[in-house]
Parts: structure tokens; sequence; C-alpha cells
């Protein structure tokens, strides 16, 4: 969804959905209920999201019954909406191909975000290898600006954001100079950011964003669209905790919080005044 806003044209502005199943209890038996309550809560929702994000740890935390149960949301989900797999692949080039042949190949997903801390190849190869076996539909999201980030000594690692974006759109101009690839690779963003926000090299960039902090994490959806103005690019805007409280609610009240959601964000980008 596009808009205009302030007199400048936005990019689209998409609501994706989180799936991180926490139970209260921290038991096994309650988290399959949380699971569940995902899975029923998305079959409840008249118009799908057009992304749905799955946390890895949330699943994998639980062994093989959570391996099950993340094929299984793969399965069901897969031509319904785009799944991005929130995994932060980051390794050395051999152990990397293992990580994006289970996301890409084995799961299926249509994304991925990825730690650029190992270098450039870590960017470069997750993109050919997403374009590869996932196509059009593919995405990959590098960690940027993130919502919780190093405070002390090790703050430099996130203060390399542009050297990070240019990276970026080196590995798609390596694959096509006509830059027709930009849309698949971007940057993870944290919507409290706001120090990353305002480096232009970000805005003026064709790099979508994924942009984690709405909601339980302190900034409300209006900021999150205010602070974007001007921003061309796509911006997914994930949202799982204000929404699902980790799935310890019953679906009928997640998708009703889901619903108020996309129609804020709907009625944010379709009347102007509210952005002053």
């Amino acid at each position: 969804m596009s808009a205009q806003t302030g007199g400048q044209i936005s990019g689209p502005r998409i609501l994706c959905l989180g799936i991180d199943p926490l139970p209260r209890s921290g038991l096994q038996k309650d988290w399959l209920d949380c699971v569940e309550n995902h899975f029923e809560m998305f079959e409840l929702l008249e118009e799908k999201p057009a992304w749905v994000k799955i946390n890895l740890a949330f699943f994998i935390r639980w062994g093989r019954l959570g391996i099950d149960k993340l094929e299984l949301a793969c399965e069901q989900l897969s031509g319904r909406t785009s799944i991005l797999l929130d995994g932060k692949f980051g390794e050395i080039g051999n152990s990397l191909n293992q990580y994006l042949d289970f996301a890409f190949d084995h799961l299926r997903v249509d994304g991925v975000t990825i730690n650029p801390f190992m270098g450039e190849h870590v960017i470069g190869s997750s993109l050919q290898k997403a374009l590869a076996l996932r196509g059009a539909r593919s995405r990959v999201f590098v960690l940027g600006a993130t919502s919780e980030f190093p405070q002390k000594r090790l703050s430099k690692l996130q203060n390399s954001l542009s050297e990070i974006a240019d990276t970026c759109t080196d590995a798609h101009l390596a694959l096509d100079a006509s830059g027709k690839l930009a849309p698949h690779i971007g940057l993870v963003i944290g919507a409290n950011r706001t120090d990353a926000l305002a480096v232009e090299r970000i805005r003026d960039s064709k790099l979508p964003l994924l942009m984690p902090g709405v909601g339980a994490q302190g900034v409300s959806l209006k900021q999150a669209v205010t602070q974007t103005k001007g921003f061309e690019q796509e911006i997914l805007l994930p949202i799982s905790r204000a929404v699902c409280e980790g799935g310890n609610l019953k679906p009928a009240e997640m998708k009703n919080r889901y619903e108020s959601v996309q129609a804020e964000l709907t009625s944010l980008l379709t009347q102007p005044r509210s952005m002053s």
C-alpha cells in the first residue's frame, strides 16, 4: 500500500504478522496451544497478511517437536502469504549454505534475516541463494541497526550502517548491473533507531527495510510511519507481542487486534493530515 504523505510519495508500508509462540507458563503443552492459536488466528483473518515472520528461536527451543511444528507452519502458510524466517544467520561459507538450504530449499520460505558480522560473503551468498531457490518472491534482510543494540565497546559494530547498505547494493549490482534486484535485499532497522533512520544513505536507497519494534517495544505505529515519511522503498512492519502476546490469547482476540492495527495503518497512509 502506497500513500501520499505531506506532499511526498512514500513506498509500500506492509504489516507483517510475527509468529513468536511463548507460553507464559513455560510448559511445552502450553507452547503447543500457543502455536495452534497462531494457526487458528491466521485462518480467521479474512484478508491474509502479505508477510508472516516466523522467529526460528521460538521453535528450535523445543527440539524435534519444535522443528516439526516449524515445518508444519511453513507447509500451511506456503502459497497463502510470504514467509520470512527470522534466524539472523551469519556463518563461514559452507555452514552458511546449510542454513540457507534449510530455509529456502527445505522449508521453502521466501525470506531470511542474516547477520553480516562474518563479512561481505554472507550478504552476497545469501542473496544468490535466495534468488536461485525462491526467485521473484525472495527477500534477504541484513541486520543493520537493531532495536536492541550494544551501547558500550561493541556499539561500533552498528556504526557501519552506511557500509552495510553499500555492500547490499554492491551484492545486487554484481548479479544484475541494472539494479532490478534491489528489492530483494534490504536492511533491518529498529523502529526506535531514529539515528539510523536519519542517515540519508538509508532513506535514499532502494533497499527495503524490515522495521521491528512497533507496539510492545515502545514505538507507536504512527511514530514508525511518520519517521519514514519520504522513504520510497518497501517497509515491513512486524507486529507480534502487541497482537498475539506470544499466542497466549484466544485466536479471535488476536484476530481483532491484528485487524485493528491494520486498520490504523491504512488510516495513517490514506489521511495525510494525521501525519503532521
